[in-house]
C-alpha cells in the first residue's frame, strides 16, 4: 500500500493524450457538425494537470523529467520520515521496517537513472542542430531513452491503469476500430506500441497535412510550433519520442501531456472551419507565419488601446488566423489634408514603441475580413472598420535560389527572343552559313545587343517607377525578379513588397507607377525606332531584325503607330506569318507596351490586381480578379487571341502571381478622385493596347 501511495504522485506527472489520425480524413464531432470521412483520432484529457512552467527555457522532455526528478526525492524523504517513524514504533513488525527501506533503496535507483537519462536526452537534443548528417540516428536515440524512461516499473503502470478509468476522457471517433485511453497508455508504458520508423515518417507527414486546420494547431502547440509545417512537427514529435504507429495500417499515435491542451477547443467544428478558410482566402500566408501569443494581446489592451486611439467594444478580441480582429471604435479626430486612419495608425504607432510589445505585433485598420452575416447581406449593410494584430514581420519569404534562378531564365529568354529576330532576316542567316570556324561573330553580337538593351530598359523603367514611390512612403521592397515570356522574351517581372504599404493610397501609387513609366519609355522607344526604320537606306534595313505582322496587329495602339508612321498598308498582309523588318528600337517599344499592359490586368497581386484591391476592397476583387483571368483562357481556347498572348499570361499569373499581397496598414479611407481619373486614363491605355486591329 505504501508503494501505491508513493507512486500516486509520480503518476500525476504522466497524463498522456493519445491522437491518431490516417491520411483520409474523417470527424464525427456532435450530433450538430456533420462529418467526411474516413479518420479516426482519439483524445484523452487526463483530470490531473501539471501547471508547473519551471525552466522553461530547458527541452520539453528534459522539463518532464526534471519534473519526476524533483517528485521522487520528494518521495525518498517522505521514505525517510517513513523509516524514522518505523524505528521509534517498535510494536511494529520487523518485516514492515524492511520493506519500507526496500522501497527507498529501489526509488534511490530510479532517481539515479532519471538524472542519467535526463543527461543524455539533454545531450542529445544539443546535437541534431550540431550534427545533421547524423540526424536520423540521434532521433533514433533520443526514442529509444523516451521508451526507457516511460516504461517505469509495472507498479507505476497499475496506479496509472487505475486512476485513467477515474479520469475525463474526450473521443473522436471515425469508421475505423476504436483505441480507448486506457489500451493506448497501457501499451506505451509497456512499450509494446512501436515508435514511428524513418519509413512511416513521409506517411505521418502527409497525414498530417490533411487534417484540420484546429487540430494541427493543437498538436503543433504541443512542440513549440504552429501547424503550418507539418514536417517540422512531426520531426520534433519523433525526436521526443512522442510519436507511434498506430494500430491500422496508416494510422498514427501521439502522446502528450493533459495541460499542453488545456483551455484548447478540440471539437471539429465546419462553421468555424468555413470562417478560417474565408479569413485565410483574403489575407496572405505571410500573416499567418506564426501563432500570435495572447500575452500581446492582453498588453495591447492594457498598455496601448485606450479612448486617445482606438476604443474597443468587445471585451475579448475574435481569433482569426495569423492573429486577432479587435472591433471597437477610432477616437483620432480628422486633421485637414490627413486621413482618420493614417492619423490612428501612426497613434497607435507610438503607443506601441512605448509599451513591452514593441517589434513585436503590427497594427491594420481594415475592413472586416470576416463572412458576412444574413442580416448583413440583406441589409446591404457596409464592411466595419477593424483592428488586425499579426505579429511584426508579415513579409513574403522566398528560398534563396528561386528568384535569381527565374531571372537568369529571364535574360536568357529575352537573348533567345532577340536572337530569333534574325531568323528569318536572308541576309543574316547566309552571312551565318558563310562563315567559317574561324570567324568571329561579334557583328551578330553588334546587331542584337540593341534589342536586347533596348527591351531591358523599358522594364528597368517600370521597375524605377516602383522604386521611386517604394522610397517616397518608406515601402520596403524586395529585387525584381523578371519572368520569361515567349512573344515578347519577357512576361514581365515581379517586384514583392516586404512591408505593408501605409494605406490604400500608397499601394494605388506604386502600383500604378510601374506601368506608367514602362508605358512611357516603351512609347518613346517605339516612336523612335519607327521613325528610323523609315528614314533608313536600303542597306540598313536588310540588316534589321523582323517581327511577325501577326504580332503587330495583336495591339490596336501599337499597330496603329506603325501603321501610320510607316503607311503603305504595312499590316494588311494577308499572310499573318510575314516578318516585318524595324528597328530594334521599334520592337523593343513595341514589345515593353505590351508587357506593361498586360501588368495593369487586375489578375492575383500583378500591378493591376493591386490596383482592384485598393479600389474593390479585398473581398470584391477576388470576383474580378477570377472574372478577368477567366476571360483571358476563354480568349485563348476560342480563337480570339491567336497569337496566345492571353493564354500565355494568364498560365503566367496561375503560377507566380496567384498569391495574396499584404494588408495596408490603412485600408479603410477611400482613394481621392485624381488617383481615379489616373486609374481610368490607364485603363483605356490598356484596352487600346490589348485590343487587336480591326
Amino acid at each position: 500500500m505504501e508503494l501505491l501511495l508513493s507512486l500516486t504522485s509520480i503518476l500525476a506527472t504522466i497524463c498522456d493524450v493519445s491522437l491518431a489520425f490516417q491520411p483520409k480524413l474523417h470527424c464525427a464531432v456532435s450530433s450538430h457538425v456533420r462529418a467526411t470521412r474516413p479518420w479516426n483520432c482519439v483524445i484523452s484529457l487526463h483530470s490531473k494537470l501539471d501547471e508547473s512552467n519551471d525552466n522553461t527555457r530547458q527541452p520539453f522532455f528534459a522539463r518532464a523529467l526534471q519534473k519526476n526528478q524533483r517528485r521522487i526525492i520528494d518521495e525518498v524523504d517522505e521514505l525517510d520520515i517513513l523509516v524514522e517513524d518505523v524505528d521509534q514504533k517498535r510494536n511494529e513488525s520487523e518485516f514492515d521496517a524492511l520493506k519500507a527501506l526496500a522501497v527507498k533503496t529501489r526509488l534511490e535507483a530510479e532517481k539515479m537513472e532519471l538524472s542519467l537519462t535526463l543527461t543524455k536526452i539533454t545531450k542529445l537534443e544539443g546535437m541534431i542542430h550540431e550534427n545533421e548528417d547524423d540526424r536520423t540516428s540521434i532521433l533514433r536515440d533520443i526514442q529509444l531513452l523516451m521508451t526507457k524512461t516511460n516504461a517505469l516499473e509495472n507498479g507505476i503502470k497499475q496506479v496509472l491503469l487505475s486512476e485513467s478509468s477515474q479520469s475525463e476522457s474526450l473521443r473522436i471517433s471515425g469508421n475505423t476500430t476504436q483505441t480507448t485511453r486506457k489500451n493506448i497508455v497501457q501499451e506505451i508504458i509497456d512499450g509494446d506500441k512501436p515508435l514511428l520508423s524513418d519509413d512511416m515518417r513521409k506517411d505521418a507527414i502527409s497525414s498530417f497535412d490533411k487534417l484540420p486546420m484546429q487540430v494541427k494547431d493543437m498538436m503543433a502547440r504541443t512542440v513549440g510550433l504552429n501547424g503550418e509545417n507539418a514536417t517540422a512537427v512531426v520531426d520534433k514529435l519523433m525526436a521526443e519520442g512522442r510519436l507511434y504507429e498506430g494500430d491500422a495500417d496508416g494510422q498514427f499515435t501521439m502522446a502528450a501531456k493533459a495541460n499542453e491542451f488545456e483551455n484548447l477547443d478540440v471539437f471539429i467544428n465546419t462553421d468555424f472551419a468555413e470562417f478560417n478558410s474565408f479569413v485565410q482566402s483574403l489575407l496572405p500566408e505571410s500573416t499567418r507565419k506564426q501563432p500570435l501569443k495572447e500575452e500581446y494581446i492582453d498588453a495591447l489592451f492594457s498598455e496601448v488601446l485606450g479612448k486617445d486611439n482606438f476604443n474597443p467594444t468587445e471585451r475579448k478580441p475574435q481569433s482569426v488566423p495569423g492573429g486577432y480582429l479587435i472591433r471597437g471604435e477610432s477616437k483620432i479626430k480628422s486633421i485637414k489634408g490627413k486621413d482618420d486612419g493614417d492619423l490612428l495608425i501612426e497613434a497607435l504607432d507610438r503607443k506601441i514603441a512605448e509599451s513591452s510589445v514593441a517589434g513585436k505585433i503590427q497594427a491594420f485598420y481594415i475592413l472586416d475580413p470576416t463572412p458576412p452575416s444574413g442580416e448583413e447581406i440583406l441589409n446591404d449593410e457596409d464592411e466595419s472598420p477593424v483592428l488586425l494584430i499579426t505579429n511584426y514581420d508579415v513579409s513574403p519569404d522566398t528560398k534563396a535560389w528561386v528568384n535569381p534562378t527565374i531571372s537568369f531564365l529571364g535574360l536568357a529568354s529575352i537573348a533567345i527572343f532577340t536572337l530569333g529576330s534574325f531568323a528569318s532576316n536572308e541576309e543574316i542567316i547566309g552571312r551565318i552559313n558563310d562563315a567559317n570556324s574561324d570567324d568571329s561573330i561579334d557583328w551578330l553580337y553588334n546587331l542584337s545587343l540593341p534589342l536586347a538593351f533596348s527591351l531591358l530598359a523599358t522594364q528597368l523603367c517600370h521597375e524605377f517607377g516602383h522604386l521611386i514611390v517604394a522610397i517616397k512612403d518608406d515601402t520596403d521592397i524586395g529585387m525584381p525578379t523578371l519572368v520569361p515570356g515567349f512573344q515578347f522574351g519577357l512576361t514581365g517581372a515581379i517586384t514583392p513588397i516586404k512591408s505593408p504599404p501605409l494605406s490604400i493610397k500608397s499601394l494605388f501609387d506604386f502600383a500604378i507607377a510601374g506601368p506608367l513609366f514602362g508605358i512611357a519609355a516603351s512609347m518613346a522607344l517605339l516612336y523612335t525606332g519607327i521613325e528610323m526604320t523609315a528614314f533608313m537606306d536600303t542597306s540598313g534595313l536588310a540588316q534589321l531584325p523582323s517581327i511577325p505582322v501577326e504580332i503587330l496587329r495583336s495591339s490596336a495602339l501599337g499597330g496603329g503607330i506603325i501603321e501610320f508612321l510607316l503607311g503603305n498598308g504595312v499590316l494588311n498582309s494577308p499572310d499573318p506569318l510575314q516578318m516585318i523588318k524595324l528597328h530594334p528600337f521599334g520592337i523593343a517599344g513595341f514589345s515593353g507596351l505590351m508587357i506593361n499592359a498586360l501588368s495593369l490586368l487586375p489578375i492575383g497581386n500583378t500591378d493591376g490586381g493591386r490596383i482592384c484591391v485598393t479600389f474593390f476592397g479585398r473581398s470584391f476583387s477576388r470576383v474580378v480578379h477570377g472574372t478577368a483571368l477567366f476571360a483571358l483562357v476563354l480568349a485563348g481556347i476560342f480563337g480570339a487571341d491567336p497569337t496566345n498572348i492571353f493564354l500565355c499570361y494568364a498560365i503566367f499569373c496561375q503560377i507566380w502571381q496567384s498569391g495574396i499581397e499584404i494588408p495596408c496598414r490603412n485600408e479603410v479611407d477611400e482613394l481621392d478622385s485624381v488617383r481615379g481619373i489616373v486609374a481610368i486614363a490607364a485603363s483605356l491605355i490598356v484596352m487600346l493596347t490589348l485590343c487587336p486591329l480591326p
